[in-house]
């Protein structure tokens, strides 16, 4: 069998030296902020060097997460960081931002480059521009044969998440947190709304993903590296992960102990996600941990264990009234006091329980599994430090204001082109899409196949101008005029040069303020002016039409394509905002028609004369108002 890294989440000293001594191949990590865990405990960037020679002596790699969305005001500390990173003989850095891998891996050859999951790298369309990247970390909802797939079309190495934690949204494409909380999760600071109530239950709080008892598919599919999720969980989850997996890829099976060890340290229940495609992944009744069952108290207060127990171990107790904790402080076995009891036996727990209560196991004073011993040889190499000079902006804008149209039916689209409007968009999977003066709106995170059928109704249909979301489609459309959606999530300067080099025009991310985007040099880019904003985009299953918070709030659910997008309560809105942006030279605007109500187009031609207009009653300025953490 051809080696398969295995890569352990380190967010403090205590999980490193856990994922280290447990067997990880390489652990990833975040120094600092500019990664994707910032309420992790993380280490200081000072101790970058202690991180990477602890790991090295003891023959482990290591990579540095860097994986956020950067704002130019941070762009020259940011490249600071990968310089020490490379000073400092990091083994790798993860990267969200597609634009700089190129002249990074130009500048330090010698360290690798890897595509964070928060790259969105749905298809293998965006080999063209994975230039720089050494390996691509694959989204959590591919399937196997999507990954077996992608690794024959590009060649590229991938590393897959096997364990941990998912997301109810595609990551990269959730904007939940920036708009309820002005806290990205592109940044690092998710406020983890999915694990909230919708109604009366938690319909975006998903179990967590486990494909221990599958690792020789996963491996067969020519994975490169398997990742378990956690740098904000505790040692003994990371301990007990790494070595559940580590028995897994050496030995070929499941270990039980360790298993049992990791459902103690942290479990919310476990699904094997979309890689063995199951996307019902939601548990609905509940969004925290929930321990190991241990039984059901019953007459006498006897319980048949499910699980081993030992004095010392801490209980949950559910009740009819509620839950509390308590610890096992005497155990009773066929009428003598043991220490321990295994599972399948009869014992009396001297518990605050009742009969009828359920016991679950929440922390354990030992664990089950055993450490084995693994012999590996130290990593040494010294890197000579080096200075890394990012790519100039030069001041750009684009020439000609143009308010360009995103609508919903053919009929929407044909009173915008009524309206005088140039650029309208329609969605090009829409059974009655024309083509022609009609833009396609190509929709975001596209399967192989979905992509391929893109490609191909564009050639057949000939339209104007393209507006797009999947960015490794959009990179193959050549030759014609090409926006990219608001899901590219261009962040800066260097993005904005990139993408307009390749021929492709962004729509600026909504998670910047106003005041920021008019600081931009390079000012060849759109802004999404109004419209309802899809804060997730799912593939997992959704079955309401609508999600109502605890506030009383109304999130509205869409079908798009091979996914559904919840979206923003409320419209967004620039209004008047805009003529700000016009003084800046920013020159073109996105209206997204999500309502069907036409009409606000006029009201931005209005605006864009110099009329006075009317604001609806309803309307949000997002983060365009402060920006996003």
């Amino acid at each position: 069998m051809a080696f398969v890294e295995l890569l352990s989440p380190a967010g403090g000293w205590d999980c490193l030296k856990a994922a280290v001594s447990e067997g990880a191949d390489a652990v990833y990590f975040g120094v600092g902020k500019y990664n994707a865990r910032l309420r992790a405990e993380n280490f200081r960037v000072d101790e970058l060097g202690a991180v990477v020679g602890y790991c090295h002596d003891r023959g482990v790699k290591t990579h540095l997460a860097l994986n956020t969305l950067v704002k130019n005001s941070e762009l020259s500390d940011y490249f600071k960081l990968v310089e020490r990173a490379y000073a400092e003989n990091a083994d790798a850095v993860i990267l969200q931002e597609v634009s700089f891998a190129r002249d990074l891996k130009k500048a330090f050859p010698d360290m690798e480059f890897h595509a964070s999951t928060q790259a969105s790298i749905f298809n293998s369309y965006f080999q063209s521009l994975l230039a720089g990247f050494d390996r691509v970390i694959l989204p959590r909802e591919f399937t196997l044969k999507q990954v077996k797939e992608f690794t024959e079309k590009t060649r590229i190495p991938v590393e897959v998440f096997v364990q941990g934690a998912l997301c109810f949204s595609i990551s990269g494409q959730c904007l939940f947190s920036s708009f309820l909380f002005g806290r990205s999760g592109n940044r690092g600071s998710c406020a983890q709304p999915c694990r909230k109530r919708y109604g009366s239950r938690f319909q975006l709080s998903t179990r967590d993903l486990c494909v221990a008892r599958e690792v020789a598919l996963i491996i067969a599919a020519g994975v490169t590296s398997l990742k378990i999720e956690g740098r904000m969980r505790s040692y003994g989850y990371v301990g007990a992960a790494t070595a559940l997996y580590r028995h897994a890829i050496d030995d070929g099976v499941f270990d039980e102990d360790a298993f049992t060890d990791m459902e103690i340290a942290f479990s919310r229940s476990y699904t094997p996600g979309a890689l063995l495609k199951e996307f019902d992944v939601v548990t609905p009744k509940a969004s925290s941990k929930r321990g190991v069952l241990v039984g059901v108290v019953g007459s006498g207060g006897l319980v048949r264990l499910r699980t081993e127990v030992r004095i010392g171990d801490g209980v949950g107790v559910a009740t009819k009234h509620g839950r509390h904790g308590d610890t096992v402080k005497s155990i009773v076995y066929k009428g003598r006091k043991v220490q321990k009891a295994l599972a399948g036996r009869t014992v009396k727990l001297s518990l605050n329980a009742g009969e009828g209560d359920i016991l679950t196991l929440t922390s354990a004073v030992q664990r089950r599994s055993k450490s084995k011993p693994r012999k590996t040889k130290p990593i040494r190499f010294d890197r000579t430090p080096k200075k890394y000079t990012p790519p100039k902006s030069r001041s750009n804008h684009l020439a000609g204001e143009v308010l360009l149209v995103k609508a919903y039916s053919l009929s929407d689209a044909r009173k915008s082109a009524d309206l005088g409007v140039s650029r309208i968009y329609y969605n090009l999977f829409a059974p009655d899409y024309p083509g022609g003066a009609i833009g396609a709106f190509i929709p975001r995170c596209l399967s192989q196949w979905s992509a391929e059928a893109a490609l191909g109704i564009v050639e057949a249909k000939n339209p104007v101008s393209v507006l797009c979301g999947d960015l490794g489609v959009a990179s193959s459309l050549s030759g014609r005029e090409v926006y990219l959606d608001v899901s590219c999530n261009a962040f800066n300067d260097v993005d904005v040069t990139y993408f307009n080099n390749r021929g492709m025009i962004p729509v600026i991310s909504p998670e910047l303020s106003l005041k920021e985007i008019a600081d931009f040099k390079d000012k060849r880019f759109a802004v999404y002016a109004h419209g309802r904003i899809p804060l997730m985009t799912t593939r997992y299953a959704l079955k309401e039409n609508m999600l109502k918070d605890e506030a009383g709030y109304v999130f509205p659910v869409r079908n798009e394509h091979e996914h559904k997008q919840i979206l923003n309560s409320i419209p967004l809105g620039l209004f008047d905002k805009i003529l700000a942006l016009r003084k800046n030279k920013v020159r073109k605007f996105l209206i997204d028609v999500t309502d069907g109500d036409t009409t606000i187009i006029q009201t931005y031609q209005q605006i864009l004369k110099g009329e006075k207009t009317k604001k609806p009653a309803e309307y949000t300025m997002g983060a365009y108002k402060k920006g996003v953490t």
